[in-house]
């Protein structure tokens, strides 16, 4: 399913939702133990949108994996792979991020995930 990026955009607009990006940080690793020092975990909010890009596929649906639509200006932060999605009472990782520009500029991030 192919989007313009002002189409994505309207659809965030239109129909999204208070959602929570959770990105956390690892502390340095230590060899003597075999641990990490202290993570870090901080929570952005913005409002995204899901949807499902395989329609026809109910297995997919069933398995949870969707799509999430960032806007760049909305987050303020960048998601990576492993970052974490809240909202609605649910929690979805995030599995790849494709990021869309307009003229250079970043317009928002599209990520793969899954439950």
């Amino acid at each position: 399913m192919a989007f313009r990026a002002y189409d994505l955009l309207q659809l965030v607009r239109e129909h999204g939702e208070p959602l929570t990006l959770r990105k956390k940080s690892y502390g340095a690793y230590d060899p003597a133990s075999g641990t990490l020092s202290s993570s870090l975990i901080v929570d952005h909010g913005f409002t995204g949108y899901f949807y499902t890009y395989q329609l026809n596929s109910i297995d997919q649906i069933n398995r949870g994996i969707r799509k999430c639509v960032i806007p760049a200006l909305d987050a303020g932060v960048i998601p990576d792979d492993e970052d974490e999605i809240l909202g609605n009472g649910d929690t979805v990782t995030i599995n790849r991020v494709v990021t869309m520009y307009s003229a250079g500029s970043v317009v928002c991030h599209i990520c793969d995930v899954g439950e």
